[in-house]
């Protein structure tokens, strides 16, 4: 196969797994909700969700699904997030149940995870009739932001979760919020959000977390404290941040690829020590090990250390794609030559070669959803088109202060 048909298969294959995995059942309360992992079909991520929304576009754009099938996907999504999908003050469990969209077990309502699916729903606003927008539009109203924002010391910030169960996920033995996006992470894409209701706090918050300047070598970025590769990824699965950059200088997409670059030269540097790192497979995230689901740290880092156990996931170098596309090409050509670890439904989550060489037998719905959507944007931008042209994000980005030079 060409490059382009190499890259085009793992498009087709990722977008297969959303068709595979989430719950197409049309009489179903949780149509539409996509799994967490393949081995437990009857939980379902609403981030996973997002991702599947998004996927969507690119199956009608390159002739994968009907546009009228697609549509009818969309729109019976939207139904259950409005209707049936558990959430609290317009955040969305973490974990809900495939077959009805009631919150699993004691999940945590997320600020994060909701995130993630806002811009799945985002994405397909523009794209679809009037009734999907209005069907997107009440979802999203219906977050109250400001119910999460808190003062700490004279900065402001959002919480990250609440959980009204003290034995619940995260809960630490206390109902009630749970900690605090305090630091640059994966939640930039909130800030873009907050500024279409409220550019006054938005701009708080934004200005109020922490910044971590680092350098890894030669390679300098603002990172985060676990230093770990999915964080930088994940918003610019839907905001295209190239050449935009805020009123400190930032550019985002620049600093993530800087980081990419990073965790590239560091699994060099250690791959004396861990037999799976070379400079074609790299990038320490979060992904399935042979230990279980495991997030996994680089140099450099609060803990002062690097935490890993060796295991790479394709989702590290893939979800790059658009950030160092010559470098994710090679490591793309490295992962195809791992016997067994390309299925039906694109790459399995991750590998470990340290002792006795171990494959993960899962796909997991955000990292499928990382690949497939950092894949598209190299390709042809399909998703980033229709967000970067939605009202909410080029209003959030003037408040911000968020320009393109």
């Amino acid at each position: 196969m060409t490059k382009q048909e190499k890259i085009v298969d793992v498009q087709k294959r990722t977008f297969d797994f959303f068709q595979r995995f989430t719950n197409l059942d049309a009489k179903s309360k949780g149509y539409g909700l996509t799994v967490d992992h393949s081995e437990k079909p009857n939980v379902a991520s609403i981030a996973s969700t997002g991702f599947f929304l998004s996927s969507i576009i690119i199956g009608i754009n390159y002739g994968y699904i009907s546009y009228e099938k697609g549509y009818a996907q969309v729109l019976g999504t939207l139904q259950t997030l409005s209707k049936n999908a558990a959430h609290f003050h317009g955040f969305f469990a973490h974990f809900l149940n495939m077959d009805d969209a009631t919150r699993y077990q004691k999940s945590e309502y997320s600020t994060i995870d909701t995130m993630l699916c806002v811009y799945g729903i985002l994405s397909v606003a523009n794209y679809f009739d009037d009734h999907v927008k209005k069907l997107s539009e009440n979802i999203i109203a219906r977050i109250d932001w400001e119910y999460f924002v808190f003062k700490n010391n004279d900065k402001t910030y959002l919480h990250m979760a609440y959980n009204p169960d003290k034995d619940g996920d995260y809960a630490t033995e206390h109902a009630g919020f749970i900690s605090q996006w305090d630091m640059f992470a994966e939640q930039l894409g909130m800030y873009v959000l907050i500024a279409d209701k409220n550019p006054k706090l938005a701009m708080t918050l934004y200005h109020d977390f922490n910044r971590l300047a680092y350098a890894y070598d030669d390679i300098p970025f603002v990172g985060t404290p676990g230093h770990t590769l999915f964080v930088y990824q994940f918003p610019l699965c839907w905001l295209d941040l190239r050449n935009i950059y805020d009123d400190q200088g930032v550019c985002w997409f620049d600093n993530a690829k800087n980081a990419t670059l990073a965790h590239q030269r560091f699994c060099v540097d250690y791959q004396n020590q861990f037999k799976t790192f070379s400079d074609k497979l790299f990038g320490l995230t979060a992904c399935h090990s042979p230990a279980g689901y495991k997030v996994f740290h680089a140099l450099p880092n609060m803990f002062g250390k690097a935490i890993t156990d060796g295991t790479i996931s394709p989702c590290g170098p893939l979800g790059s794609f658009v950030l160092t596309p010559d470098i994710s090409y090679q490591s793309l050509n490295g992962l195809l030559k791992i016997e067994g670890l390309y299925g039906q439904y694109g790459f399995y989550d991750a590998f470990n070669f340290e002792t006795t060489p171990w494959l993960s037998n899962r796909y997991y719905g955000i990292n499928q959803g990382l690949i497939l959507l950092m894949i598209n944007a190299y390709l042809s931008a399909d998703v980033y088109q229709q967000v970067m042209s939605h009202e909410i994000i080029m209003k959030g980005l003037k408040e911000l202060s968020w320009i393109k030079k």
